[in-house]
């Protein structure tokens, strides 16, 4: 298996939000993202999600295959693969993926899960009636 860090260097990143960018709404993407602003809503990625130091999320829900956090995170986290927590992580919400590392310094507050028992969660309602790529909730 892979490190964290091999398989990010082996992943393009195609999606960044930016240090400055605030974005509300519904996120998904076929690819890796990574974020260092602040997201707002709910994202599906089916690559990796990196949160830089400064990045943060509100989410009731994050979809993901792998995630590797440093930032902030509020809400619930569910990955196919590996989390990683790194030291400066603040994470309020559960986790369930197939293994999780914490680094430590890193703040969790909330349940985890990890195994391979760990399934994939049900296809939520609004996914199966189909949304954008991106989708922003400022008009």
């Amino acid at each position: 298996m892979l490190g964290f860090k091999q398989k990010l260097e082996q992943e393009a990143i195609k999606t960044v939000i930016g240090k400055d960018t605030v974005m509300e709404g519904f996120v998904k993407t076929e690819e890796s993202i990574r974020l260092d602003g602040t997201l707002k809503g709910e994202l599906h990625a089916s690559g990796t999600l990196v949160i830089g130091p400064s990045g943060r999320v509100e989410a009731e829900i994050v979809r993901v295959r792998d995630a590797v956090i440093g930032g902030e995170v509020s809400g619930n986290l569910e990955a196919e693969g590996s989390v990683k927590l790194e030291a400066s992580a603040v994470f309020n919400g559960d986790v369930a993926a197939r293994s999780i590392v914490v680094e430590e310094g890193a703040i969790i507050r909330g349940k985890c899960t990890a195994g391979d028992e760990v399934e994939p969660p049900p296809v939520a309602e609004s996914e199966e009636v189909g949304s954008a790529d991106t989708e922003e909730a400022s008009a």
